[in-house]
């Protein structure tokens, strides 16, 4: 070693000696320049312990490290992975796995689309199983999935997952950080949010079990900036959960304190019963995998999510020659209409949404028919059933109680037999509709679901309602398909395959609902000012960091002065609008005679009185709430 220090290239080559073990590195470079390399989590000195940063790959080229970056017995091999060597697939470069060209790829912002061709490329040489050992190995010391999340890319973590990569993935050895703590102390400002990045990671199939159980549970709180009490703290002796030293519980409550949404998806995944392999099998094959997440991308509902989840994976396992439909319960701005809309992209079909108000006779439905004027137009309903003839898709009925009633009894042949006509042919031509999925979402049945929560609230807002909040749903389940006889009649009733109630938010979900509510308002905001004489190109509310203290109390105050049952999140839509959207703006506009690009980077603080007030104030910005 030289007196002057070591380069990155050598400082690699220390790590690689050390099989990854950065101390250990450290311990070899000793005289030189080690400052290249990350400090692991390995250490019981607080002031040593990793700070989350991620060590920038040079050129995003593995090839800079030169033939001489290998092992001390002579080989020529590079330093991708201390803990295996590169793969040969081919004689050229590009079939080559080379982990470290393919992270310094990602960090110097390759598309997905070059990635995935990459990423192809290698599997179609490479065995599946050495194409996970590959993914999941290391970078100086660190797995390749934590460059990847820091992207805050979600296609691309779908993509790293989808080839091998793993969710449960750790960094360290003695204290190994898991990859959704690390995702999780990244979010500590909007301009970072990880939120739909743990929503993923979730929806994957990482665990929480490395997750200390006081940051799970006790949801109708904030949490002290030290985090949970020492004295509810008793499960950091497990293996598992020694990462989660005094610092590091500061860095991630400081997130959870600001981000109230993941505090809640952590206590969500605690509480909800992990898929078995067949399940994720049967939902790869239809290139579902996605559905398996829907938890963690939908607020509340849990035994609606779980019925319709199993009832079409299902549906996909045992392909039914038969329509599968389904009628969504519930008050308004409660998931049904997300729900139904997401479905489509989550099991990848092509989905069609009819505006039941709309729906007065045959005609609007089905279009004319000849000799009618327009009849070779037929209609959305007639033309989608007939592209899909034979093939699965989702057809959305969204309020479908404002249908009239005769048009309504045009879909018990569909419905029946799977089969219907396409009317835009001289002569009727049948359509198969046997795979199509029917799901029609309704307020016809609010007065019996207001009233199943009001009596049960106890039960069914517990933090924990288990199998007998379960048990209640499927006694309301069956009461609406009684009353569903009366509404929409026996023949129509006796038609649908399922009846799923929307419950009414409990005061976590609504919290929860407030936080992302006011998170989409905090990234708007937080992206540059542009300034444009177009109107469409302009963007005058930008540059401001929205800070939010004690983000529990502020989304519970939020949802107490706002929600409204029978009109769910868009009362506390509404009410975020009212109480932080409108001041901010106000504020913000007060202040300035002019909107710059150059103004630089304001702050604004969120804050709850002690009377349950919200408080908004303008502040100067000296860095971002909660940042280590």
């Amino acid at each position: 070693m030289n007196e002057v220090g070591c380069s990155p290239k050598e400082a690699k080559k220390l790590l690689w000696r050390a099989r990854g073990n950065v101390d250990r590195a450290i311990d070899l470079g000793f005289g030189c320049d080690t400052s290249y390399l990350p400090r692991g989590s390995n250490n019981n000195n607080d002031d040593d312990e990793w700070d989350f940063t991620l060590p920038r790959i040079l050129d995003g080229n593995a090839d800079n490290l030169g033939d001489d970056a290998g092992s001390d017995n002579g080989s020529d091999s590079g330093i991708n992975t201390p803990n295996t060597l590169s793969s040969k697939l081919g004689s050229g470069g590009d079939d080559e796995f080379d982990l470290e060209k393919l992270v310094g790829g990602i960090q110097a912002g390759q598309s997905c689309e070059d990635i995935r061709s990459r990423l192809t490329r290698y599997r179609e040489h490479m065995k599946p199983e050495k194409l996970r050992e590959e993914l999941n190995g290391l970078i100086l010391g660190i797995p390749g999935f934590f460059y990847v999340v820091e992207t805050l890319n979600v296609e691309l973590v779908r993509m790293w997952s989808e080839y091998g990569g793993d969710v449960n993935i750790t960094y360290g050895l003695s204290k190994p950080i898991p990859l959704i703590a690390y995702v999780i102390a990244l979010g500590t400002s909007y301009e970072t949010d990880t939120t739909e990045i743990l929503r993923t990671l979730l929806g994957l199939g990482a665990s929480v079990a490395s997750i200390p159980r006081a940051f799970l549970s006790h949801l109708e709180r904030d949490l002290p900036d030290d985090g949970p009490p020492i004295d509810e703290l008793g499960d950091l002796i497990e293996e598992n959960k020694k990462w989660c030293t005094p610092k590091t519980r500061r860095r991630i409550t400081a997130t959870l304190n600001f981000r109230f949404e993941q505090r809640y998806l952590l206590h969500r995944a605690a509480g909800l019963n992990r898929f078995s392999g067949a399940k994720r099998q049967v939902a790869k094959l239809h290139k579902a995998e996605a559905l398996l997440g829907v938890h963690y991308f939908i607020i509340g509902q849990t035994a609606a999510l779980t019925y319709v989840v199993d009832r079409l994976l299902c549906y996909l396992a045992l392909k039914t020659q038969k329509p599968m439909i389904l009628l969504f319960a519930g008050p308004s701005g409660h998931g049904k209409t997300e729900l139904a809309r997401q479905l489509g992209s989550l099991i990848s079909l092509d989905l069609l949404t009819v505006d039941c108000t709309k729906m007065h006779s045959a005609f609007d439905l089905w279009g004319p028919v000849k000799p009618y004027v327009g009849y070779a137009d037929g209609s959305k309903l007639n033309n989608f059933l007939a592209e899909h003839s034979g093939r699965c898709s989702i057809v959305f009925m969204d309020e479908f109680e404002k249908m009239d009633q005769d048009v309504r009894n045009t879909l018990l042949l569909p419905f029946q037999e799977g089969i219907c006509l396409d009317l835009r042919k001289e002569l009727l031509t049948p359509v198969d509709c046997t795979k199509t999925i029917w799901i029609m979402a309704t307020n016809a049945f609010d007065e019996t679901i207001h009233a199943f929560c009001n009596k049960h609230e106890k039960v069914l807002f517990s933090d924990e309602p288990g199998r007998e909040g379960q048990k209640l749903v499927q006694q309301l389940s069956r009461s609406i398909q009684k009353e569903s006889v009366t509404k929409f009649g026996a023949p129509l009733s006796g038609r649908i395959s399922d009846f799923v109630p929307f419950l009414t938010f409990s005061p976590s979900e609504q919290a929860a609902v407030a936080d992302r509510i006011v998170a989409d308002f905090g990234r708007d905001v937080i992206r540059p000012v542009t300034v444009s004489d177009v109107v469409s190109k302009a963007h005058m509310v930008g540059d401001l960091d929205l800070q939010v203290r004690r983000g529990y109390s502020v989304c519970k105050a939020l949802a107490a002065q706002g929600y409204v049952p029978e009109l769910g999140a868009r009362s506390i839509t509404n009410t975020v609008d009212r109480d932080v959207k409108v001041p901010i703006v106000n504020e913000y506009l007060a202040n300035r005679e002019e909107i710059r690009e150059d103004q630089g980077r304001c702050a604004f603080v969120v804050g709850v009185d002690e009377d349950g007030t919200i408080d908004v104030s303008e502040k100067p910005s000296e860095g971002t709430f909660g940042s280590s």
